[in-house]
């Protein structure tokens, strides 16, 4: 029997159908490591759970009785598990073949990865932008005001790194939680993803914290995945959109505690506030311009 090398790690919350596509893909890739795969459950309505004991048998579920938020979820695989590494996939992810097995060489040959996060592809196959610099005050303010409109301004493209085709190797800041391959002992030493971050920038934050006790976090993109971006969460659009706004507050706060109170607090709250009456403006008029008129939602996050 194989030694346990990876636990796969995947947060659902109703996303039925592309659950069912993750897991396909994972056993479909069937890796040469030992692995074990975990659904963690964040109290879904749409027959998530009966599907996973239906059609997957091999598959632990952990049954939460509320939505915990990603953090929470993806801590419980975490403390959970026994094996070197945790994979931490969203719902919405497809694995392409050898991935796991690529993942988990690169990291065994290199000691100080904490994470390692593969390349993702829209389903058109386009490149997602993963693997980011950590945002200055500067390039937070300028791309909060002007990554809206003018996607490829100085400041965004240093803090996405846009002059960067994403096909080479590189160490980077952080890699999105979308798929994240974490080193079991690295994410103990800094325990674990904050809570606090109930959705949105818990990736960029746990990161940062490992970076800080100097693990590297790597960009792989001999490892692939597919990912169906925003699935899990578009049901209540603009509610993601304020809920991003204040994580990436919460972010904030930790990261710039010393100057905040007096100067950072304000221009952040104003800043981020603005952007969010924007993003919003243009959910709605892309909504009328489609045909579709927003409807309150009716699922709670």
């Amino acid at each position: 029997m194989l030694k346990l090398d990876v636990t796969i790690a995947v947060i659902n919350w109703n996303t039925k159908e592309l659950l069912a596509a993750c897991l396909n893909s994972l056993f479909k890739a069937q890796p040469l490591v030992g692995f074990e795969v975990r659904v963690i459950d964040n109290h879904s309505t749409d027959g998530s759970v009966q599907l996973v004991e239906r059609d997957f048998p091999q598959v632990d579920i952990v049954e939460n009785a509320g939505n915990l938020g990603f953090a929470a979820a993806a801590n419980q695989a975490l403390r959970q598990s026994s094996a070197r590494y945790v994979f931490i996939l969203n719902s919405d992810t497809e694995i392409e073949q050898d991935t796991i097995d690529i993942l988990v060489d690169f990291a065994d040959s290199h000691e100080r990865a904490a994470v390692v996060g593969p390349a993702l592809f829209n389903a058109d196959g386009s490149t997602q932008i993963t693997g980011r610099n950590f945002p200055s005050f500067s390039d937070s303010i300028m791309h909060a005001f002007l990554g809206v409109l003018w996607h490829n301004n100085p400041w965004s493209v240093r803090y996405k790194m846009l002059d960067w085709d994403r096909r080479s190797e590189r160490s980077v800041d952080w890699v999105s939680g979308a798929a994240m391959f974490v080193r079991r002992e690295a994410a103990q030493e800094v325990n674990f993803f904050d809570e606090n971050f109930f959705m949105y920038v818990e990736d960029l934050d746990f990161c940062y914290r490992l970076r800080q006790k100097n693990w590297q976090v790597y960009f792989y993109p001999q490892a692939k995945a597919m990912h169906h971006i925003g699935k899990s969460s578009e049901q209540t659009s603009n509610k993601m959109i304020v809920e991003f706004q204040k994580s990436m507050y919460r972010f904030y706060n930790k990261k710039y505690q010393h100057s905040w109170r007096r100067f950072l607090k304000p221009l952040v709250v104003v800043g981020l506030g603005l952007r969010i009456i924007l993003l919003i403006s243009i959910s709605y008029f892309r909504r009328v311009s489609a045909g579709m008129r927003p409807k309150p939602s009716k699922k709670e996050v």
